[in-house]
């Protein structure tokens, strides 16, 4: 941990070779568990380039193998070794973790065989999610087998039954809410039941709500990921740490801002605030940064947006393969602001950085976002062609990894590109957009599905063949939820671009009256966008 800390991963890796041979030596069975996670998460963080060939020397059944192996496949051997020694040895907590630690692995990390003939060896290049759901189902099992480690079993489902018996009894809302002025009430309160179940069992088991919260997040599907985090935040409260606990509410924060906008999302954010204090900075200060700036973003205060990427990048370590994660959103946003700043090459540029450290430190879920930045980069530029390649590789990022609300982001990307070329393109943009369409519609959030109307009915007023007079609820049914979608969101620039179409419409169907409210709802977003007000604004003053 402290060589990771200063940014030394080789060094890290060798401490826990060493680590392991011992482990390995004495037969610690959970030391040799510990181990592993742990140098799961070193390789899934750092580039392999920087530790290759120092795994390899120290597991006599890797080096047996007569050929050479990557990071990835020399950790996928001695995981899958170690859960096979638990289940031999009937370590019931032993074998939960490696379930968890192999579902965090198959989540990232594209499944090939280890040595592999013929011309169809590797037609298979992706992830498999069915993988990750069923490690981490096994690993909750270990709730019906927790009183000892030699599998002596309960009734099932013992614990979810109480469980549900005293939350029919009380009342009490997942999203934290004040009962007296300064308190905070608990959401795990109402639901937590005297039970024998070890402490450490729970944390196992609330771990793999988390992961599968995350899986869900990566795949796309918001309500399966909501249901995960609020099942953690509700019955695993009590047991789990303060930075879990804290993830859990951030991930529920995020839900509100994408689905019901900011507003929601910022009160939720200051109760969190005031419950989390002790990791606020590491967990609940970057995502309170990222709303603002996105909001910012939104209703075209650039200032404050750039103010916010400059306090969000401070936040990350200046080590090298330090905060990761924390790094590549400061990049991020740094590179949306410079795109909506109209700053093309700068944006461009940031962005191509970006890719590269990614592909560097082995990354490859953030490049598949990074690729569809540089493509909306190029789309808003005017460059639709050098965007295309961007975009068609994103997909391919996508597909690989199962990334399908990602991926039907890329496809309305394309749809749009492929509409900037001219209008003898709209019949297969509109292919494009109705394909990504139940994608879209069920699992994306107000400003993807806005996007997604908007270029609906820009597809339809490009196609020659499209009458107006003939079926104009084609055009305006869309641009309708659109509009109102974005007003939520106070996306003034996307709000506008509503507007405009709706006005062009009714002017074309002769109803002036409807003409003239849609310009003057166009003219108050373009008038907001250009004089962003910042006095009273209240949310600003969480700063």
């Amino acid at each position: 941990m402290m060589h990771c800390h200063f940014g030394h991963p080789r060094q890290a890796l060798e401490v826990l070779i060493e680590a392991l041979r011992v482990s390995q030596q004495q037969s610690n069975d959970s030391c040799l568990a510990y181990t592993l996670a742990a140098i799961c998460n070193l390789l899934s963080e750092v580039g392999s380039s920087s530790t290759a060939g120092i795994l390899g020397k120290s597991h006599s059944s890797l080096t047996s193998m007569g050929t050479s192996l990557s990071n990835k496949q020399q950790l996928f051997v001695l995981l899958r070794g170690s859960l096979k020694r638990a289940e031999s040895l009937k370590l019931k907590r032993l074998v939960a973790s490696n379930h968890l630690a192999m579902a965090k692995f198959d989540l990232l990390h594209v499944q090939r065989p280890l040595l592999s003939f013929g011309p169809k060896a590797s037609m298979k290049f992706r992830t498999c999610p069915i993988s990750v759901c069923k490690e981490t189902r096994l690993c909750s099992h270990l709730i019906s087998e927790f009183s000892s480690e030699i599998s002596t079993v309960t009734t099932d489902g013992a614990f979810m039954t109480s469980w549900l018996n005293n939350f029919l009894k009380q009342s009490g809302s997942l999203v934290t809410q004040d009962n007296e002025p300064g308190s905070i009430s608990n959401p795990h309160q109402f639901c937590a039941q005297p039970s024998s179940i070890p402490r450490s069992v729970l944390q196992l088991v609330g771990s793999s709500y988390l992961l599968r919260a995350t899986a869900w997040e990566m795949y796309g599907s918001a309500p399966l990921a909501r249901i995960n985090a609020l099942v953690y935040a509700t019955c695993f409260a009590d047991t789990s740490s303060s930075s879990d606990a804290a993830l859990a509410h951030a991930k529920l924060i995020q839900h509100l801002a994408t689905f019901q906008g900011y507003k929601e999302a910022f009160s939720a954010l200051k109760v969190a605030e005031e419950k989390f204090i002790s990791v606020s900075r590491s967990v609940i200060l970057p995502l309170k940064l990222q709303l603002i700036h996105d909001r910012a973003l939104h209703r075209g205060n650039l200032k404050l947006a750039q103010q916010v990427c400059d306090e969000l990048g401070v936040l990350a370590s200046p080590v090298s393969g330090v905060d990761m994660s924390l790094k590549i959103e400061a990049s991020f946003h740094h590179a949306r602001t410079l795109l909506a700043a109209n700053q093309f090459s700068q944006a461009a540029a940031v962005a191509h950085s970006l890719f590269c450290m990614c592909y560097k430190f082995n990354m490859q879920v953030e490049n598949a976002s990074v690729l569809l930045l540089l493509a909306e980069i190029h789309k808003k530029s005017g460059n639709a062609v050098l965007g295309l390649p961007h975009v068609l590789a994103s997909l391919s990022f996508c597909q690989t990894f199962n990334l399908d609300l990602l991926k039907a982001s890329a496809t309305l990307t394309l749809a749009e590109l492929w509409l900037s070329l001219g209008s003898n393109h709209a019949k297969r943009a509109l292919n494009l957009i109705h394909g990504a369409f139940p994608m879209i519609l069920g699992h994306g959030g107000l400003e993807l599905r806005a996007r997604a109307q908007i270029a609906e009915a820009k597809c339809y007023l490009s196609d020659p063949s499209y009458l107006v007079l003939q079926d104009p609820e084609a055009v305006l049914d869309p641009l309708r939820q659109a509009s109102d979608e974005l007003e939520v969101l106070e996306y003034h620039e996307l709000a506008a671009e509503a507007f405009y179409l709706m006005a062009m419409t009714f002017n074309k169907l002769g109803q002036l009256d409807k003409r003239e409210e849609a310009a003057a709802s166009f003219r108050k977003h373009i008038v907001a966008l250009e004089n962003p007000q910042c006095e009273g604004d209240p949310l600003l003053k969480m700063l």
